[in-house]
């Protein structure tokens, strides 16, 4: 009996021991690849700013939208951790808030579903292609088509698809900030052109103007316009983990 016992037992290990060892189909890898790609490219972005906490920096904004006549114009912008985002200016501020802003936690895995799509060139340098899907939070945007590509890693494009319509891709470039023994990748130039849907009404200046309040008003209406438009915005000074007081970003 006792022999049986060791027989039986060692066919048991073997059997354990090559259903271990088994190759997963090719199919099981290519979902499970599918689900974590998208997780770790996103991952690789966001963790270069994981010690950012504040920023604020000036921006020069040219804004060439068909049938709404604003000057260009200049604005302190505030950003804090994780979300917060304030804006101060002498005179008009219409920056949507989904894609004149540079937050770089905006498309943490943990807060929206991302799905990859392709492998494209952008200006000569190869990117990947992702829909990014908000969480319960987001309410005017739709979905997201964002590019990521280069050396470091970055987000070389987004582009925000709204409910009710309106298009925005953003094209980013970069420049290195030196700020003590840190160096941050943070965006030199952001240029957003608008695709407004043709059902919308016609243009409302009243409602895309925000003149030194937070973006949290979201009083911004692109989609009360029509056609196609850009806005071009130069980031100037980037002061980064200065302490920002929380009630800069209170609603007044």
């Amino acid at each position: 009996m006792g022999g049986f016992v060791k027989i039986k037992s060692f066919f048991m290990a073997t059997a354990l021991l090559v259903f271990v060892s088994m190759p997963v189909p090719a199919q099981e890898r290519s979902e499970s690849k599918q689900e974590s790609g998208p997780v770790q490219s996103f991952d690789t972005v966001i963790k270069q700013y994981q010690n950012l906490i504040d920023y604020t920096v000036k921006i020069q904004v040219e804004f060439m939208i068909p049938g709404l006549r604003i000057p260009d114009f200049s604005a302190d912008l505030y950003f804090k951790k994780p979300d917060k985002f304030h804006i101060e200016t002498k005179s008009f501020a219409p920056i949507p808030r989904n894609s004149g802003f540079f937050d770089p936690f905006q498309f943490d895995p943990a807060n929206n579903r991302i799905i990859f799509k392709q492998t494209v060139n952008i200006d000569d340098t190869q990117a990947e292609l992702y829909r990014v899907e908000p969480g319960e939070s987001e309410t005017r945007v739709r979905f997201y088509n964002v590019w990521i590509g280069g050396n470091p890693r970055r987000i070389l494009q987004a582009e925000s698809h709204s409910f009710r319509g309106t298009k925005a891709l953003v094209k980013l470039t970069y420049k290195n900030v030196e700020q003590g023994r840190e160096n941050w990748l943070m965006p030199e130039k952001a240029r957003i052109h608008f695709t407004f849907p043709n059902s919308a009404k016609g243009p409302d200046n009243a409602s895309f103007l925000i003149k030194d309040s937070p973006v949290y008003a979201a009083r911004i209406k692109p989609e009360d316009l029509q056609g196609e438009g850009d806005i071009n915005i130069f980031y100037i000074d980037w002061q980064i983990n200065n302490g920002l007081d929380d009630a800069l970003f209170r609603i007044k």
